[in-house]
């Protein structure tokens, strides 16, 4: 891996974690302290969407 593709693939997984953080806490926030469907269905979405970059990449790395 070159310097530039681990700078890449940091800033990459710095993205993905925060939209992760965000979702779960939005997650958390929506089931237990404002009931709010479209709160929820929004953080499950973001993190289907992370969960989805994640694999996707992983099976890029794995066939590379």
């Amino acid at each position: 891996m070159s310097e530039r593709e681990a700078e890449d693939w940091l800033i990459r997984y710095l993205v993905v974690m925060v939209v992760a953080a965000t979702a779960l806490l939005m997650l958390i926030y929506g089931l237990v302290f404002a009931p709010s469907m479209a709160l929820t269905a929004g953080a499950v979405v973001a993190l289907a969407a992370v969960t989805a970059v994640i694999v996707l990449d992983l099976r890029s790395w794995r066939t590379a």
